[in-house]
């Protein structure tokens, strides 16, 4: 069964990286520059996992984290981002929002978290692991 991952990102280079690594873990990506398009994709499928950066264009990550979570319940969420500041640790335990990731991010240490959360998406989902 093939697992599908969106990547929201306006960095064109952290959706190829991202892209590229998600590729050789087996999951089927699709990456996205603007929330715009990353709506129009979630309404045409769901997504096993989104990764999605706090600072893009047309509203924030978060906001877009709620938005994932309306359309799917439950697909997990990791929000990805620069900034590190104390306002953004008290967004971080937002409900719409599985995990977070700090640019730059050690890429084993994002692969860790993302295989985790796959993982108890299929456990919810009640699929074999």
């Amino acid at each position: 069964m093939a697992i599908h991952v969106l990547v929201v990102d306006d960095e064109a280079g952290i959706r190829h990286l991202l892209g590229n690594i998600l590729s050789e873990e087996q999951c089927q990506v699709e990456t996205t520059a603007t929330v715009l398009e990353a709506l129009a994709k979630l309404a045409e499928k769901p997504f096993d996992l989104a990764i999605v950066d706090l600072m893009l264009p047309e509203i924030d990550g978060l906001q877009l984290a709620e938005a994932i979570q309306v359309l799917d319940p439950g697909t997990p969420v990791i929000l990805i981002t620069a900034y590190g500041t104390a306002a953004f640790e008290g967004m971080a335990s937002h409900p719409a929002i599985t995990h977070y990731v700090h640019k730059p991010f050690d890429l084993e240490h994002l692969l860790t978290i993302v295989r985790r959360c796959l993982a108890r998406r299929r456990r919810e989902l009640g699929l074999p692991a």
